[in-house]
């Protein structure tokens, strides 16, 4: 079975022995995909820390509307970066699962 690159969808060329298969086709590639993971941890963090803020401090804003408003886009974001994040970790473990 042919293996592709996690990040850029590119062929993998599997060394003969033992060990896991390959996810990335290079160096660049995985770098970029841990700089990737790195920043999207950062930024579900700061979305979640906004989250809580937002919930205990419901007085804080003058309009519920907006607040509600405000609430909706961090789900949102949080729920599209959290598919990302599977995404990214899937993706490593479809190589391995390849038969050698």
């Amino acid at each position: 079975m042919n293996l592709t690159c996690a990040k850029c969808g590119g062929p993998i060329e599997r060394t003969p022995g033992p060990g896991r298969a390959p996810t990335y086709c290079g160096d660049l590639c995985k770098r970029l995909i841990e700089y990737e993971l790195r920043r999207l941890d950062r930024r579900l963090a700061t979305y979640e820390l906004e989250q809580r803020e937002i919930k205990v401090n419901a007085e804080d804003w003058p309009d519920e509307n907006d607040r509600q408003k405000r609430l909706r886009a961090l789900r949102r974001w949080i729920r599209q970066d959290e598919d990302r994040l599977r995404e990214l970790i899937g993706a490593g473990r479809n190589n391995q699962n390849d038969p050698a």
